[in-house]
Protein backbone atom coordinates (compact mmCIF):
# COMPACT_ATOMS: atom_id res chain seq x y z
CA UNK A 1 0.00 0.00 0.00
CA UNK A 2 1.03 3.79 -0.97
CA UNK A 3 2.21 5.76 2.04
CA UNK A 4 0.25 8.37 0.66
CA UNK A 5 -3.25 6.52 -0.18
CA UNK A 6 -5.45 9.63 -0.60
CA UNK A 7 -2.57 11.67 -3.22
CA UNK A 8 -2.21 8.10 -4.70
CA UNK A 9 -6.48 7.77 -5.48
CA UNK A 10 -6.36 11.56 -6.22
CA UNK A 11 -3.60 11.60 -9.26
CA UNK A 12 -4.22 8.14 -10.51
CA UNK A 13 -7.95 9.10 -10.58
CA UNK A 14 -8.27 12.33 -11.59
CA UNK A 15 -4.55 12.92 -13.78
CA UNK A 16 -4.77 9.66 -16.03
CA UNK A 17 -3.67 9.56 -19.14
CA UNK A 18 -6.67 11.40 -20.67
CA UNK A 19 -7.41 13.91 -18.34
CA UNK A 20 -7.04 16.57 -20.64
CA UNK A 21 -10.00 15.03 -22.22
CA UNK A 22 -12.49 15.40 -19.58
CA UNK A 23 -11.06 18.81 -18.21
CA UNK A 24 -9.45 21.88 -20.10
CA UNK A 25 -6.78 22.56 -17.87
CA UNK A 26 -4.72 21.13 -14.93
CA UNK A 27 -6.59 23.67 -12.55
CA UNK A 28 -10.11 22.80 -13.87
CA UNK A 29 -8.94 19.01 -12.92
CA UNK A 30 -8.14 20.01 -9.25
CA UNK A 31 -11.37 22.23 -8.75
CA UNK A 32 -13.31 19.23 -10.29
CA UNK A 33 -11.97 17.41 -7.72
CA UNK A 34 -12.44 19.70 -5.12
CA UNK A 35 -15.99 20.16 -5.90
CA UNK A 36 -17.12 17.12 -6.58
CA UNK A 37 -15.45 14.59 -3.69
CA UNK A 38 -16.36 14.65 -0.17
CA UNK A 39 -14.45 17.27 1.84
CA UNK A 40 -13.21 14.11 4.06
CA UNK A 41 -11.54 13.17 0.75
CA UNK A 42 -10.60 16.19 -0.13
CA UNK A 43 -8.70 16.65 3.72
CA UNK A 44 -6.87 13.55 3.37
CA UNK A 45 -5.02 14.93 -0.33
CA UNK A 46 -4.56 17.78 1.14
CA UNK A 47 -2.70 16.06 4.47
CA UNK A 48 -1.10 13.74 2.19
CA UNK A 49 0.25 16.22 -0.25
CA UNK A 50 1.98 18.26 2.89
CA UNK A 51 3.42 14.66 4.40
CA UNK A 52 4.81 14.60 0.85
CA UNK A 53 6.64 18.40 0.71
CA UNK A 54 7.56 18.31 4.53
CA UNK A 55 9.95 15.76 3.66
CA UNK A 56 11.98 18.09 1.68
CA UNK A 57 12.48 15.88 -1.47
CA UNK A 58 14.03 17.52 -4.73
CA UNK A 59 12.07 17.70 -7.69
CA UNK A 60 13.15 14.98 -9.68
CA UNK A 61 12.20 13.44 -6.26
CA UNK A 62 8.66 14.81 -6.11
CA UNK A 63 7.93 13.95 -9.74
CA UNK A 64 9.04 10.28 -9.74
CA UNK A 65 6.92 10.01 -6.31
CA UNK A 66 3.75 11.48 -8.52
CA UNK A 67 4.50 9.30 -11.47
CA UNK A 68 4.56 6.51 -8.98
CA UNK A 69 1.39 7.50 -7.93
CA UNK A 70 -0.44 7.65 -10.98
CA UNK A 71 0.12 11.19 -12.58
CA UNK A 72 0.01 11.45 -16.48
CA UNK A 73 0.57 15.18 -15.67
CA UNK A 74 4.28 16.39 -15.93
CA UNK A 75 3.93 20.34 -15.10
CA UNK A 76 7.78 20.49 -16.39
CA UNK A 77 6.39 20.55 -19.93
CA UNK A 78 4.39 23.43 -19.37
CA UNK A 79 7.62 24.80 -18.02
CA UNK A 80 6.53 24.36 -14.21
CA UNK A 81 8.44 22.29 -11.41
CA UNK A 82 7.04 19.53 -9.23
CA UNK A 83 7.41 21.10 -6.40
CA UNK A 84 5.89 24.65 -7.41
CA UNK A 85 2.70 22.41 -9.11
CA UNK A 86 2.56 19.90 -6.29
CA UNK A 87 2.38 23.23 -3.93
CA UNK A 88 -0.42 25.36 -6.01
CA UNK A 89 -2.04 22.00 -5.69
CA UNK A 90 -2.12 21.60 -2.51
CA UNK A 91 -3.24 25.47 -2.19
CA UNK A 92 -6.28 25.15 -4.54
CA UNK A 93 -7.61 22.13 -2.75
CA UNK A 94 -7.33 24.25 0.36
CA UNK A 95 -9.47 26.89 -1.32
CA UNK A 96 -7.28 29.23 -1.84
Amino acid sequence: MSDYPALENFLAAYFHQDWALEQPTPEAVVDWFRDSEAPEQVAATRDDFARLLAGDPDDDALGDTARRLGSEYDPTRDGGTWRGWLEGVQARLAGA
